[in-house]
């Protein structure tokens, strides 16, 4: 049997199969990232195909190995907190607003995305190497302004790598610290923003303006310091 252009129908099984190996997927990197916020990287695959109540071998289904699973699961994990933060900008129309409050967003993941914050802490130097869109962001906005002219300055790669390293930095304590506090952190970027020539006064107007209404994310979880 074929369609009236001349193509074979599509065969549901395969429709079917593919859908099942996708929820496995989805799964699996639900559990790794369970796993990898309560142990860290030092986790086996054991204790991920427990978590997921599967065999170790349905894991190399989908991936080639641990450090596959593991990398795969940071980037679920970010990508899902990228677009929740993409979803709370809409109404952000200031460029400098647009640059700055996913930062201060990302510093307060401990209270908006508790179970994420978690995995973060426990994952930091990996977490760095896979927020590739944040940082990609973070970079064409910058370039984008300069572009424009409203912000001025030299060596824009050097400018960029330092500010990201602040907002690392900032994350760290934000997550390992009992006493930080998101006073704290904004005031780290605020100063890290003078190293893109905005003066104190430009500064301190863009890290104080409103954050935007959000409503955390699995908001019935808490976060643990590590101890």
């Amino acid at each position: 049997m074929t369609t009236a252009k001349g193509k074979k129908p599509s065969d549901p099984s395969k429709g079917r199969k593919a859908a099942y190996y996708a929820r496995n997927r989805v799964a699996l990197l639900k559990a790794a990232q369970t796993v990898l916020a309560e142990r860290g990287p030092e986790a086996n695959i054991e204790e991920f195909a427990d978590q997921a109540q599967i065999s170790i071998s349905t894991i190399y289904k989908h991936f080639e190995n641990k450090d596959a699973l593991v990398e795969a699961a940071l980037i679920a994990a970010m990508t899902d907190w990228e677009q929740w933060m993409a979803n709370v900008m809409t109404e952000i129309t200031d460029p400098l607003e647009q640059l700055v409050t996913p930062i201060r967003l990302f510093l307060r993941m401990r209270t908006t995305h508790p179970r994420y914050a978690q995995l973060v802490a426990r994952n930091l130097v990996a977490v760095s190497t896979h927020s590739s869109a944040l940082t990609q962001g973070i970079q064409l906005h910058i370039k984008q302004l300069v572009k424009t002219g409203i912000l001025k300055f030299d060596h824009a790669e050097l400018r960029i790598r330092n500010l990201n390293a602040v907002i690392f930095s900032a994350m760290q304590l934000q997550l390992l610290d009992p006493k930080s506090k998101d006073s704290g952190a904004d005031l780290s970027i605020e100063i890290a923003l003078g190293m893109l020539g905005l003066s104190p006064a430009k500064a301190h107007k863009v890290i104080t303006a409103p954050l935007p209404n959000f409503q955390p994310e699995h908001a019935s979880n808490s976060y643990d310091f590590i101890r």
